[in-house]
């Protein structure tokens, strides 16, 4: 993902992350200005999910059906498990 520096308009790199909200749909991006001789500005930047363009190739029930096939019988019998606890 690039990221312009709203001060000089140089590149800049995200430091870190901070999700605002359970789904991960909210985000503070922390940067920083790769431009130092001039600038060198830290921000933050928020990112969010706003709506799909285009929905996946699979159902949310297909996509969860090959991750469990790829685990191995015991990880199924644990995943099982837990969702009759």
């Amino acid at each position: 993902m690039k990221v312009t520096c709203p001060f000089c308009l140089g590149n800049a790199k995200i430091t870190s992350s901070n999700s605002l909200t359970d789904t991960s749909s909210v985000k503070d991006l922390y940067c920083s200005c790769s431009n130092t001789d001039i600038c060198g500005a830290t921000f933050v930047f928020t990112l969010s999910y706003k709506h799909v363009i285009t929905p996946p190739a699979k159902s949310a029930v297909e996509i969860a059906m090959n991750m469990v096939n790829q685990l191995s019988e015991e990880e199924k019998k644990a995943l099982l498990q837990q969702h009759l606890l």
